[in-house]
C-alpha cells in the first residue's frame, strides 16, 4: 500500500491537535511539508511535529513533487482559490469546512477537481468518529423504528474575545468567514443530518444579530425536511446566558439523544428502557477521517465523507442566512 504524502496549508489552532497529527499518525500517511503566510509559524509547527519542510507560500508547497495531497486549513475566504491552486497542480484536495463561502464557490471547486482528475474531500470528519457511527448504526438498524424528526440546540454565551471588536476572531468576520458561528459549527450538524437521514430538500430559516457584538449573525432558527421524510428543526444562539448542546432523534419506537460537541454518553431510549453508551473521542478527532481518506486513495473502502453532501450543507446554510446577508450587504 502506498504512503500518501501530505502537504498542509495553514498552521493555526485547528491543525495543532484536531487534524495535524492525524496526517503523520495515520497508517500509510506522512506529513512532509507545511506552509503559512508567516514562515515562522510554519517553521515552528514543523519543528514541533517533526515535519521536514516549511514554506512561506502556498505556491511553493503545491509545486513540491514529494506531495500527493494537500490539506487546506485556512479560513473559508481562501478555500476556493487554494482548492483551485491545488487541483491545478494535480494534487488531491482536502479542505476544511465549510467547503467555501457560498454554494456557487463549492460548485467551482468540484468542477475544478473533476477537470484536473483529482479527488476532493471536505473536513466533515465526524462521519468517521466512533460515537457518530454508533448513532448511524442505531438509525440504520431501526433501533428506534422509523425516524420522525430531529431537533438540534446549540446555545453558548459569548467568548471573551467576542466582547470587543478589537479582539474578534476571524470566525466572526463576514469577509473572512462568510458568516458566524452557525456557519462554523452548526454546519457540522447539517452535514451529520445529511449523513444520517439523507439530503435536505426544503429549508426555512431566520438569522439575526441580537447582541450587536459583531456584524455576522448570532442567533439562528431553522426548520427543514429531508427527502426521506424526516423533519428537523434547530436553534443556535451564541449570545445566550447559559450553554446547551443537544441533539434528539425521535423515532416511531424510541429516541436517541446526545451532545454533539462533546463526548458525553449517548442515550438510547426504547420500550425496554434507557441505555447509556460512553464512546470517548479520539485524541486527534480528524485522524479516523484522515485514515479513511488515505485508505480510499489507496483503493480501499470509500471515505464516508460525501462531496455532494458538503455542497448541500453549504446550500442549506445559504438558504438560512440569505435574508440576513442581504440585509447586511455581504
Amino acid at each position: 500500500m502506498k504512503t500518501i504524502r501530505w502537504g498542509m496549508i495553514g498552521c493555526g489552532a485547528v491543525a495543532e491537535v484536531k487534524s495535524g497529527p492525524g496526517f503523520y499518525k495515520a497508517s500509510h500517511s506522512a506529513l512532509v511539508a507545511v506552509a503559512s503566510r508567516d514562515v515562522k509559524h510554519a517553521q515552528s509547527f514543523a519543528a514541533r511535529h517533526g515535519v521536514a519542510k516549511a514554506y512561506d507560500s502556498s505556491e511553493e508547497l503545491v509545486a513540491d513533487q514529494d506531495i500527493d495531497a494537500v490539506y487546506i486549513a485556512t479560513p473559508p475566504s481562501s478555500h476556493k482559490p487554494l482548492s483551485l491552486l491545488v487541483a491545478r497542480a494535480g494534487k488531491h484536495v482536502y479542505v476544511e469546512k465549510p467547503m467555501a463561502m457560498r454554494f456557487e464557490e463549492c460548485r467551482e471547486i468540484v468542477d475544478a477537481c473533476e477537470q484536473h482528475r483529482v479527488r476532493l474531500f471536505v473536513a466533515f470528519y465526524r462521519r468517521a468518529m466512533p460515537r457518530f457511527l454508533k448513532v448511524k448504526e442505531w438509525v440504520d438498524g431501526g433501533a428506534i423504528g422509523d425516524v420522525r424528526n430531529v431537533r438540534a440546540v446549540q446555545h453558548q454565551p459569548p467568548a471573551p474575545e467576542d466582547l470587543s471588536r478589537a479582539t474578534l476572531p476571524w470566525r466572526l468576520m463576514p469577509k473572512v468567514a462568510g458568516g458566524g458561528k452557525f456557519l462554523d459549527m452548526g454546519i457540522h450538524e447539517l452535514d451529520m443530518f445529511d449523513f444520517l437521514f439523507g439530503a435536505i430538500k426544503e429549508v426555512h430559516g431566520i438569522a439575526s444579530n441580537q447582541a450587536g457584538l459583531y456584524d455576522v449573525e448570532d442567533t439562528v432558527t431553522a426548520s427543514w425536511r429531508h427527502a426521506s421524510g424526516v423533519q428537523g428543526y434547530g436553534s443556535w444562539c451564541y449570545v445566550s446566558g447559559l450553554g446547551e448542546d443537544f441533539i434528539e432523534i425521535v423515532g416511531s419506537r424510541g429516541a436517541i439523544s446526545f451532545e454533539f460537541f462533546s463526548d458525553k454518553p449517548l442515550r438510547l431510549i426504547t420500550a425496554e428502557g434507557e441505555q447509556l453508551f460512553e464512546i470517548p473521542n479520539p485524541p486527534h478527532v480528524q485522524q479516523p477521517f484522515i485514515q479513511s481518506i488515505v485508505d480510499d486513495l489507496n483503493g480501499g473502502a470509500p471515505c464516508p465523507g460525501s462531496v455532494e453532501s458538503a455542497v448541500r450543507s453549504t446550500w442549506v446554510a445559504d438558504q438560512v442566512l440569505q435574508g440576513y446577508r442581504q440585509q447586511k450587504g455581504y
